[in-house]
């Protein structure tokens, strides 16, 4: 996927909430849990989403992986689509990333392609970061 004819959109998000399921594995060496996790978006990307993530974390480190449904408003497109992301964490040092579900987008968000970008300021406030295209915009 190409950066060429993205446009940015960010926002910044609050998880409403946090439901997880412990689980773990014979001869796991950290946590594993399943969590449903709900979030409110406001700014550029604005609206509620429902996800579900696999987690795991150790005395080192933690990652994850999920799929995300949103529904809402990125800049003037209303509709809903589904995000699939990752998270690595190393003491202070976290990547993360996403894409969007091919042909997930609905109404407004019908074609909507592109990345996905999730991050946490040091003061601990939650954003989101979409580079994505439309089928009919125009390079």
């Amino acid at each position: 996927m190409s950066d060429i004819g993205m446009t940015t959109y960010s926002g910044e998000f609050e998880i409403t909430a946090w439901d997880a399921e412990p689980y773990s594995e014979p001869g796991s060496t950290g946590e594993l849990s399943r969590v449903r996790a709900a979030k409110v978006f406001e700014g550029e990307i604005s609206g509620n989403s429902t996800a579900e993530l696999l987690m795991a974390g150790n005395d080192v480190g933690a990652g994850y992986v999920a799929s995300e449904q949103f529904v809402g408003t990125i800049g003037e497109r209303s509709g809903s689509m589904t995000v699939q992301h990752w998270g690595v964490a190393e003491g202070s040092d976290a990547a993360s990333s996403g894409h969007i579900i091919p042909g997930s987008g609905t109404e407004g968000l019908r074609g909507i392609s592109g990345k996905a970008v999730y991050s946490q300021d040091p003061d601990g406030q939650h954003r989101l970061e979409l580079r994505v295209s439309f089928p009919d915009d125009v390079s």
